[in-house]
């Protein structure tokens, strides 16, 4: 299991690590911002991930036909989904460290139920890499021309299983130190 992989790590190692997969994490997240720029406009306000949450195919199908009126789109595009596997790993690398951590430094004992939690969030945190790389696949295919509604489907039920995995995750991280934090005002 992942969580007990990050246990074997050394507190030093671990600062390492976690500071490397921060700088991975924002080198990549940097390149989708600057490919997610040009995909942006009335019809695809959030970009690559209005093509995730198109829903139907008549959607889908508008937000690609507004990229293609643009070269540079449909390159920012391809480029955005492709390299989304690349920042798949340093967001699940990321997360799941600060899960580990989080779990570590602020729940302590290992039977207690927010550790436990803890361990499952960074299992579903891999899951939703997994969710994310099918998520990929299906607007790859729609992106190269098999206009289906079971790919926008798939991107769709994928992309929303995994947001929710990924805002879980975070809030427990979040929760977690704000509970520190209150405990040691009080």
């Amino acid at each position: 299991m992942l969580s007990s992989t990050f246990q074997k790590l050394s507190n030093t190692t671990e600062k390492k690590l976690l500071f490397l997969a921060i700088a991975c994490f924002l080198l990549a997240g940097s390149c989708m911002m600057h490919f997610d720029e040009p995909l942006k406009s009335e019809v695809s306000p959030l970009g690559i991930v209005s093509l995730e949450l198109a829903k139907t195919l008549e959607n889908a199908t508008q937000i690609l036909n507004t990229w293609n009126a643009t070269e540079t789109a449909m390159q920012a595009a391809e480029w955005s989904l492709w390299f989304d596997y690349v920042f798949i790993i340093t967001y699940v690398l990321l997360l799941c460290l600060m899960l580990h951590r989080t779990r570590r430094m602020v729940w302590k004992e290992t039977t207690s139920l927010a550790y436990r939690i803890g361990t499952v969030l960074i299992t579903m945190v891999v899951f939703a890499g997994l969710l994310d790389m099918v998520e990929n696949f299906a607007l790859l295919q729609l992106f190269y021309g098999d206009l289906q509604s079971h790919w926008v489907h798939l991107a769709f039920a994928t992309a929303t299983i995994k947001f929710i995995n990924i805002v879980i995750g975070i809030l427990y991280v979040i929760i977690s130190w704000l509970m520190v934090g209150i405990k040691k005002l009080t």
